[in-house]
């Protein structure tokens, strides 16, 4: 009762804390929900202020400690190597420097004794490529990290014999990485609520400071989940992509694909067109108007291959798709111990139901090292997710059970008291856009800089305005798409529209 107690008592005291940003934060035992609302800049900054503390624990004990081994040397190797050979995501780089705003803004010294000066956000989008830079640590001869990860998709004839799924489908995941005190004791869900025109909510379960994705939802129900390769053959170092904000781009942005629909395709065109130093296997899921899409996507430098599940190198009785750590179509196929368990359980019995699937993995794939255990639903948006504690592996833990439709129903306030958002009334005609037809701005304030940045978040135009308040602008050269049109004024107030340019 005492521990119920103080748990009240902080979630009061924090109510009028979360008010004063673009953030609420509450706590289901000890796993956070924090939802963040508004620009990249205020969900950056609302977790940053919410979460100080925690976001600069997993930045000192996770990737200082343990990833770089509190050596600057190492240090700064991989930072000059991000910083030659990685492109910055600008929604992204402007997210980190709102989280770094807020932990300042908290009260929290963002000194870092191993660095010998105050973390950036740099820092922050360097921190967030571990998994890019691991094949780039070991080359320093470094062990690895585990980072392992299994999960297993069913639907269609695999799970119609069930009452409750009747069909539809379901997917169990199984972060398995290694067990940092930081990690364990920070687990943290965030539901994104974008104002961003061209960008819809999603969530993901994953630990402070952590911007990307590795397992995730949409609020269109795509799932996706990330789970580390065989191969890390690289051929191509220029241009690189951290997979995490491939991940989150392809949930985040509106039908990535531009098929008319947001669902797993959106995923594996996203993988497809990013450029990433690790090998990884993204299993997605997605489910509309009962028809089922997922697809285990095996990605590294040198390609992409999307495997089925009636793929023969899946190997799998029914409809069920198994992810685990290597390779099965990309390359050569090869098969870990969790894989082909997974196999002689459902060539025993192919019919899953949901508690069974996750009974199935404990039994074919669970390992000490399980970070988090989650399992999806979305025919009924159920989603139930289990942490690791001290003495047990995630799977082993209870889960708790939350309701996707219901965190994406979150209310958010429309004002904020910290951080406003700052506009201006802008009009851009035509939009749609035909080609080689000049695009019209008009402005209420001198304006300073336009500038596009396609699906990808690249910035593909820009232009300076030299103080106009009308323009007409030539985007005959761009190919036809959607794009994020950005518009800053003179006092550096900024402005965003979606702009369609048709063929």
């Amino acid at each position: 009762m005492k521990h119920t107690y103080l748990l009240l008592i902080l979630f009061i005291l924090a109510v009028p804390l979360a008010a004063q940003v673009n953030g609420d934060l509450q706590y289901i035992g000890d796993k956070a929900i924090l939802q963040v609302w508004g620009s990249h800049y205020e969900r950056g900054y609302a977790q940053g202020y919410l979460l100080a503390g925690p976001t600069l624990d997993v930045f000192d004990d996770f990737f200082y400690s343990m990833f770089v081994f509190s050596d600057p040397v190492r240090y700064a190797y991989l930072w000059n190597y991000y910083q030659d050979h990685f492109e910055t995501d600008p929604r992204l780089a402007e997210e980190a420097q709102g989280l770094i705003a807020g932990v300042g803004a908290a009260g929290s010294s963002l000194y870092h004794n191993g660095l010998q000066r105050d973390i950036t956000y740099e820092d922050v989008l360097l921190a967030n490529t571990f998994l890019d830079l691991q094949h780039l640590r070991n080359t320093l001869g470094d062990e690895d990290v585990d980072f392992g990860c299994a999960s297993l998709a069913s639907w269609g004839i695999s799970t119609q014999q069930d009452s409750l799924l009747a069909g539809s489908s379901v997917i169990t995941r199984w972060l398995d990485w290694t067990l940092y005190d930081c990690l364990v004791d920070n687990p943290l869900l965030v539901v994104h609520h974008p104002s961003e025109p061209d960008e819809q909510k999603w969530l993901a379960i994953t630990v402070p400071g952590w911007l990307g994705a590795a397992s995730a939802i949409s609020e269109t129900g795509a799932w996706a989940s990330l789970n580390v390769g065989s191969d890390h053959s690289v051929v191509n170092q220029t241009g690189l992509d951290p997979i995490f904000f491939d991940i989150r781009r392809s949930l985040e942005r509106v039908d990535y694909n531009g098929d008319g629909a947001s669902n797993a395709l959106d995923v594996a065109a996203a993988i497809q067109a990013g450029n990433n130093l690790t090998g990884t296997i993204i299993h997605t899921l997605s489910e509309s108007a009962g028809q089922t899409v997922s697809i285990a996507i095996e990605n590294n430098n040198m390609g992409t291959a999307l495997r089925y599940y009636d793929d023969p190198d899946s190997d799998l009785p029914g409809q069920n798709l198994a992810a685990t750590n290597h390779f099965r179509l990309l390359t050569f196929p090869s098969c870990c111990s969790r894989y082909a368990n997974i196999q002689d359980s459902l060539n025993t019995d192919h019919n899953i139901t949901a508690k069974r699937q996750w009974s199935l993995m404990s039994g074919a794939a669970g390992q000490d090292t399980n970070l988090s255990a989650i399992q999806y639903t979305p025919s009924t948006g159920t989603l139930l997710w289990a942490g690791a504690s001290i003495t047990l592996p995630a799977y082993q833990n209870p889960a708790i059970s939350l309701s996707v439709p219901v965190l994406f129903n979150f209310s958010t306030p429309v004002a904020d008291e910290n951080i406003p958002a700052a506009q201006f009334s802008f009009s851009c005609h035509p939009n749609p856009l035909p080609a080689n037809t000049a695009l019209k701005l008009q402005s209420t304030q001198p304006l300073q800089i336009c500038a596009l940045h396609n699906i990808r978040g690249q910035k593909v135009f820009e232009r300076d305005l030299s103080g106009k308040t009308e323009v007409e602008i030539s985007l005959a050269h761009l190919p036809a798409g959607v794009y994020l049109l950005s518009l800053e004024s003179r006092s550096g107030i900024r402005s965003q529209r979606k702009l369609l340019i048709s063929p």
